[in-house]
């Protein structure tokens, strides 16, 4: 006698189950269900957004920098330096060296690569790296032992030099970048700018 009882409870257990799904399907659906706090997605590199973070769009000057929080080099937190950069091309490179307050930022578009305006430079990663574009970033000694990222240039400006890519000195610049340092999902995201003169 105790068999179809236990069968008969396990049906109810699992009409009962059928039955909350179902309600928690219309719930969603009706768009009823508790509010959730959205979490940001990580995007690998080589998809790193390189939107101008808000709180960088209205820098003149400098670097602007928004560190994801966890992100190792940035220190999860935002950096603002308004202070007029120094910048150099490397040698014959065409890697461009910026420095800005305690920071040392090179970026590299490749061996024989013009640095030139509006391209945009996917899947750099630890600056040097011949052919390929490369990167990396320095915050007073403290820097990665691999980089993945992203960057491009909106207004480079510097000498002309007909056997020379790239020639110093360099005039001006609007250089967006994106990075994971380190093989972290966090990234660091931001804008390194020097206006023309």
């Amino acid at each position: 006698m105790s068999r179809p009882t236990v069968e008969a409870e396990g049906c109810r257990t699992k009409n009962i189950m059928k039955r909350i799904c179902i309600i928690s399907l219309f719930i969603l659906l009706a768009g009823c269900a508790p509010a959730q706090t959205a979490v940001p997605t990580q995007q690998p590199a080589g998809g790193l957004s390189l939107d101008v973070p808000s709180v960088c769009q209205s820098l003149q000057q400098g670097l602007c920098l928004v560190s994801d929080p966890g992100e190792s080099l940035g220190g999860g937190k935002t950096t603002v330096i308004n202070q007029k950069p120094v910048a150099a091309f490397l040698g014959q490179s065409t890697a461009l060296q910026i420095k800005v307050g305690e920071w040392t930022l090179v970026f590299d578009p490749g061996e024989n690569v013009p640095f030139s305006v509006g391209m945009t430079f996917p899947d750099a990663k630890l600056y040097p790296q011949g052919k390929n574009p490369g990167m990396t970033m320095e915050d007073n000694g403290k820097k990665c032992d691999a980089v993945e990222g992203d960057f491009t240039d909106d207004i480079l400006q510097s000498a002309q030099n007909a056997n020379s890519l790239n020639t110093n000195p360099v005039t001006s610049f609007d250089i967006r970048f994106a990075m994971q340092c380190n093989g972290e999902t966090q990234g660091i995201h931001g804008r390194v700018m020097l206006q023309p003169q």
